[in-house]
């Protein structure tokens, strides 16, 4: 168990591509508790930043001394990858939000089951996935988003969702069945907010401002 108390906002720091975009960076900065997935500890060191806690199973990692101000937790379990231990052991701590940085950029498979991560932990915790170019996250249900126009927004489906309507977009879905492809990509914000109201679970993709 995490000795110090684990404090929001909380980023998750995974062993993909390091951010660089000033987006993600403030959130990194920002964040009062940073955990990160084994080996991507050795990239926040790069950087002059410690984590308060490292998760996984420690074979990526490369110098553990270096990282006296960090709690371990080694869970060498090698049924489930690294993230969803941090995921699962989130929610045991109860934290409701957090966003995820490093998540794509270097193993397109990687990257792929992160994605689809965001589906099977929808119903216990939000998480943001941020990278250089979006923020992407699982919605289902009626929302409202702050936007900008012009602002690419897309929707992709994992599993067949039956009806999808959107406000707020150049091309407006009613009622839309929508199923695996590339039928939701490359729409865009038309003013300062777009609403979403879609019966089943869906990826969402806003871009950053440049």
């Amino acid at each position: 168990m995490f000795k110090k108390k684990m404090i929001e906002p909380v980023v998750i720091v995974a062993n993909g591509r390091y951010p660089s975009h000033t987006y993600p960076l403030e959130i990194l900065d920002k964040a009062k508790t940073i955990i990160c997935t084994d080996g991507s500890a050795n990239k926040l060191k790069n950087h002059d930043l410690q984590p308060s806690l490292i998760i996984g199973d420690m074979d990526s990692i490369t110098n553990i001394k270096d990282f006296k101000e960090s709690e371990f937790l080694h869970f060498p379990n090698q049924d489930n990858t690294d993230l969803e231990k941090v995921f699962d052991y989130c929610i045991k701590y109860g934290i409701k939000n957090v966003s995820l940085l490093g998540a794509t950029g270097t193993r397109d498979d990687h990257s792929l089951v992160n994605l689809i991560l965001l589906l099977e932990y929808y119903d216990n915790i939000k998480i943001q996935l941020i990278t250089d170019n979006f923020t992407i996250e699982c919605i289902k249900g009626k929302h409202t988003f702050d936007s900008f126009p012009q602002q690419t927004i897309s929707l992709m489906a994992v599993y067949r969702v039956k009806s999808v309507t959107t406000k707020g977009l150049k091309f407006p879905l009613k009622k839309q069945s929508m199923i695996p492809s590339g039928m939701g990509v490359s729409n865009s914000a038309i003013g300062n907010q777009f609403a979403i109201n879609s019966s089943g679970k869906l990826l969402l993709f806003r871009s950053h401002k440049s």
